[in-house]
């Protein structure tokens, strides 16, 4: 089924033209993200609805073609806002919150526990475990780094609980407004030894550890770019630590960068064993894929 995938996140918006076979034919990527058009002067709908016109127009899309919309569109800053779907939910998609808009336009609501809400990750979840179809374990969890990381618990074909993790928010916070700042070069690539001594250390409390960053600097005369991957490490470390008494799969989706520095992390832990690494980059089509088949006819 030919269909537009619409991503829409709080910073940006990413539609992509899905043909046949479930390939991605064009993309179109822009900073219109929610935040920014609900700081937007008139009727919230007529400039979301006006702004993903615009974007389809340059996409090419055909107007016949149903567009799937996942993320921040169904949130408070949103198009239209819609009540979470609650655990346990099941990774066929068919426990989705949603709403037609229009004869067009179907958006997918997020997820929320008692104590912690998601939108978006619920369909990259979908479609993960389309990919991994019969390999899916009975038990496993779900890791989707990010800016709040998610770690969804799956059981028996349903995710029935989840955490988040603020990594990569703190990883910007600490580079660019805390004292760390001038111990940091955050734009400098990978650097696999201090990440790893960062993942080592953290094993000792956060709030210590940080200053570690410091104290590299003014009395181990480490450089700023090494300092980038030693903080990287101990956030990632950090967030990794609580899957150490694990015993089940961990199955780990994310970008190149990512994987790799999830990967180390992990085997600085010792749970190499237990993950599984997939690329991220088209889940989120592969779960409005195997939703739409569920929702077009509602």
């Amino acid at each position: 089924m030919r269909f537009v995938s619409c991503d829409w996140g709080t910073s940006n918006l990413r539609l992509r033209l899905v043909n046949d076979l479930g390939a991605v034919e064009r993309e179109v990527n822009s900073i219109d993200g929610t935040a920014k058009l609900a700081a937007l002067e008139g009727d919230r709908a007529s400039v979301f609805r006006e702004t993903l016109l615009r974007h389809l127009a340059d996409l090419s899309a055909p107007a016949s073609l149903p567009v799937v919309l996942s993320g921040m569109a169904s949130s408070t800053i949103g198009w239209h806002e819609l009540p979470y779907a609650r655990v346990p939910f099941a990774l066929d998609g068919h426990d989705a919150v949603h709403c037609k808009i229009d004869e067009r336009f179907c958006l997918i609501s997020g997820l929320c526990t008692c104590a912690d809400i998601l939108r978006g990750e619920e369909t990259e979840a979908v479609g993960l475990a389309s990919w991994l179809g019969q390999s899916l374990p009975n038990a496993a969890m779900f890791v989707l780094p990010g800016t709040h990381s998610k770690h969804l618990e799956v059981r028996d074909g349903a995710i029935i609980d989840f955490q988040t993790y603020m990594t990569g928010e703190l990883f910007d916070l600490l580079a660019h407004q805390s004292v760390l700042r001038h111990s940091v070069d955050a734009g400098t690539a990978f650097d696999p030894a201090p990440f790893a001594d960062g993942v080592r250390e953290s094993s000792r409390p956060l709030s210590s550890s940080l200053f570690r960053v410091r104290t590299r600097q003014v009395l181990d005369r480490q450089t700023s770019a090494s300092n980038a991957s030693f903080l990287s490490g101990i956030l990632i470390g950090t967030e990794l630590n609580a899957l150490r008494t694990l015993p089940q799969r961990i199955v780990i989706a994310a970008g190149k960068q990512l994987r790799l520095s999830y990967r180390t992390a992990a085997d600085v832990l010792g749970l190499g064993d237990q993950v599984t690494l997939v690329s991220s980059e088209l889940l989120s089509v592969m779960g409005q894929s195997v939703m739409l088949k569920r929702l077009l006819p509602c």
